[in-house]
Formats: structure tokens, C-alpha cells, sequence
């Protein structure tokens, strides 16, 4: 079996991606799984969908059992796909209904199971309810007061109260009230039909913002978490900055004498900085144009000599720089020890190498006794130990190289 380094890195690559992907996907829709979603799936008829949306969620009897899962228009019709557990058995007669679960227009459907048998179609439109609507339910009771006659409705009270005017005195008052109430709203009835006006107006741009102010909502309880996630860290920030405080006042009133004079002569050298800015501003911008000029003239040559016009010449300067130098306690004439000597140039030489010796090209110090040098000592590794040569038999030369004979000049003959 090949290792992994022994194989195709771009098909271990390519496997790798697939078996993340597909986690990623299980993980996100984990309900819609085989084996996980152990939900079963109905659906139902709708007049109007009244605001619901694909995810609500689902009650059973007023408890959480499942999800809307899909939302799909069936002709005139709006067909409702829901998920609730299997556990939940759904009778032929089950009621559902969009009912609206918060203030803010949140819609739930609502599922009642009823009946015997199971549920095997959708339910039907007549077993379905529709939500009522804020704003429909103040269109119709604008409707209904724009249809009465205020003024009939007064006379008609006015009237019941004198009928009942021989009646005993608790229901002579209850008639009395009455009648003061529909006298009132005769008397308001402009304001109060201008009140439900602007009410059905409010309540119909809420209904349309309703997404809006949900994710408004939304977004502020995220800001919410996030300030108190980070409230520890603004504690010690203020910790913190608090501390320097007091440190800082601490210091300040350490040193209150020694700062005073430092503040008064730093406010008179910002007093003269500021009555000379201008000065100081052209300074800087002809200062500008020296230095642009400087750096090129620099750039065309090997070296360069910078002349600053408007100086005073040296014998009028030298005299103040040795006075200068008199109340320091020095002598110009008088080098200091780091200027008697030339600064290094370049980098400092490589040292030798150690020197080999003969016989063992390793270095270090040699051996004194020159025989060891020679012809060793055992167990020396720089010098180690060798035979020395046998003796020479008697009478025969000596050890070495032969003698070289040297050539007669001149020989003499022999009578």
C-alpha cells in the first residue's frame, strides 16, 4: 500500500475538498438528511399566506414541533409544505391556521390534530384559517364608525334616557352615562375619525417596514452581545486609564517646584516660535529648496563642498567658539584620545589559519623534543610512534644516502 507522500497530491487535494464540502452541507441542512430528519412532511391550503414564511415555525397544539419547509403558489391558492415529528399523528380532520406570534408581526402556523384515521393529502382550504391583520381590523372598524350618523345615534340616547327616566336610579344612571358617552363621541367625532385614520396609516407602514424593524431588532441585540462581550475589557480600560491619572497627579504634585520653571521657560520659547511662525515658515521652505538643490549637485560627483551663503567669516566666529570652549574647561589645540587615531576603515582582517605541522596536518603547538617529532610516541595522535630503521652491518656504510664521489682533477701517474 502506497503512503501518502507517494501519492498524487492533486487527487488527495481534490478528496479532501469533496469530503469538506460535503460536510459543510450536511451541517447546514442536517434536517433534510434521511437518517437525521426524523420529521414527516404534510401540507396544506391557504386563502393567503398572510406574512409566512419559508422556516417558521410550527405548533402543534401551542408547542414547537417542526419548520415550514416550503411556500408554493396552487392557482388562487397558497400551498404550505410543513415538517413535524413523526411521533405526531395528524387526524383526516386536522385544523390548520397562521396565527401571528409577536408584536412585531412574526407569523407561526398553528397545527390541531383532530379527527381519526391518518392525514394522507393536504388539508384542505375549509379546515384553514388565515391571520387577521392589525391593519385590516382598524380598515374595518374605520369603515364601520365612517357608516354611522352621530347625530342619530345622540337623539336615539337622548331619547332611551328620557323612556327610562321613571326607572330606578341605578339604571337611570347607567342610561344617563351612556347617553354623556355618545353625546362625547358626537363631539369628537372629527378627532376621533382623524385618529383612526392616522392609526390605519401608522399600522400600514409598520406592517410594510415589518422585515425592517425585525432585522433592526435583530442587529441591536447582536450590538448588545458584542458591548458585552467587550464590557470586561472596557472595566480595565477605565481601570486603566484611571490609574495613569492619579499617577500622573501624583507626579505633578511631586515635582510641582521643578516644573514650574521648565513650563515658564517652555511657554517663553513658544511665545518666541510663535511671534516668528512666519520667519520660521519661510526659514523652512527656503530651507526646502537648499536641500532639493544640495542632493543634486551631491548626486553628479564623487564628493562635494556645501557653501552656505550670509555667514560670518571664521575670524569673526573664532573667537566666540574658543570662548565657547574656555567654559567648558577644553582647549581646542587639544585633540581628544578618540581623534589621535584614524577610525578603522572597511572590516577587520580575517585571522590565520593555524599552521599544519608534518606527519598529521593538525594544529596546535608543536612538541618540543625534537626525537618525538621525529619518530613519535606511542599513543601521541599528532605524533604517532614508528619503527626506526634496523643498524647498519659492521663495516658497510653508514645510514643515509651513499656519499657522492668527487671527480680528480689532474691525476699524477705513478712511475
Amino acid at each position: 500500500m502506497k503512503s501518502f507522500t507517494e501519492r498524487n497530491p492533486m487527487v488527495i487535494g481534490a478528496v479532501g475538498v469533496a469530503v469538506v464540502a460535503a460536510i459543510v452541507v450536511a451541517a447546514l441542512q442536517y434536517q433534510n438528511l434521511p437518517l437525521v430528519g426524523q420529521g414527516k412532511t404534510y401540507s396544506a391550503y391557504f386563502a393567503d399566506a398572510g406574512g409566512l414564511l419559508s422556516g417558521a415555525d410550527v405548533e402543534v397544539s401551542g408547542f414547537p414541533a417542526g419548520r415550514v419547509s416550503r411556500i408554493e403558489l396552487d392557482g388562487a391558492q397558497v400551498l404550505v409544505h410543513f415538517r413535524v415529528d413523526k411521533n405526531i399523528r395528524m387526524g383526516e380532520a386536522t385544523h390548520a391556521a397562521i396565527k401571528t406570534k409577536s408584536l412585531l408581526g412574526t407569523k407561526v402556523l398553528d397545527v390541531v390534530p383532530r379527527g381519526g384515521g391518518t392525514l394522507t393529502g393536504p388539508i384542505p382550504m375549509s379546515a384553514t384559517s388565515s391571520p387577521y391583520q392589525l391593519p385590516d381590523a382598524l380598515g374595518d372598524l374605520a369603515n364601520t364608525i365612517s357608516g354611522l350618523d352621530t347625530d342619530q345615534l345622540s337623539a336615539s340616547m337622548a331619547t332611551l334616557s328620557e323612556a327610562f327616566t321613571d326607572t330606578p336610579a341605578e339604571l337611570r344612571n347607567a342610561v344617563q352615562g351612556v347617553s354623556r358617552f355618545a353625546e362625547t363621541l358626537n363631539r369628537r367625532d372629527a378627532q376621533l375619525r382623524n385618529l383612526l385614520d392616522n392609526a390605519a396609516t401608522a399600522t400600514g407602514v409598520l406592517a410594510q417596514r415589518s422585515d425592517q424593524i425585525v432585522q433592526l431588532v435583530g442587529d441591536t441585540n447582536a450590538v448588545l452581545a458584542e458591548l458585552q462581550t467587550q464590557s470586561k475589557a472596557v472595566e480595565e480600560i477605565w481601570t486603566n486609564i484611571s490609574a495613569v491619572s492619579l499617577q500622573l497627579k501624583g507626579f505633578i504634585d511631586d515635582n510641582r517646584q521643578q516644573l514650574r520653571p521648565a513650563l515658564e521657560k517652555l511657554n517663553g520659547v513658544l511665545t518666541i516660535v510663535d511671534n516668528r511662525k512666519e520667519r520660521l515658515q519661510t526659514s523652512i521652505k527656503l530651507l526646502n529648496k537648499y536641500a532639493m538643490s544640495l542632493g543634486e549637485s551631491l548626486s553628479s560627483g564623487p564628493f562635494f563642498k556645501a557653501y552656505v551663503a550670509n555667514l560670518l567669516p571664521g575670524q569673526f566666529v573664532q573667537p566666540f567658539i574658543d570662548a565657547a570652549f574656555s567654559d567648558l574647561g577644553l582647549d581646542p589645540s587639544v585633540l581628544l584620545p578618540s581623534d589621535r587615531t584614524d577610525p578603522q576603515t572597511g572590516q577587520p582582517g580575517t585571522p590565520a589559519l593555524p599552521v599544519p605541522f608534518p606527519r598529521t596536518g593538525q594544529g596546535g603547538e608543536p612538541a618540543l623534543n625534537l626525537p618525538e617529532a621525529i619518530t613519535g610516541k606511542p599513543g601521541d595522535p599528532r605524533y604517532p610512534y614508528r619503527e626506526p630503521l634496523p643498524a647498519p652491518p659492521p663495516g658497510g656504510p653508514p645510514p643515509g644516502p651513499p656519499a657522492a664521489v668527487a671527480p680528480v682533477e689532474n691525476p699524477v701517474m705513478q712511475p
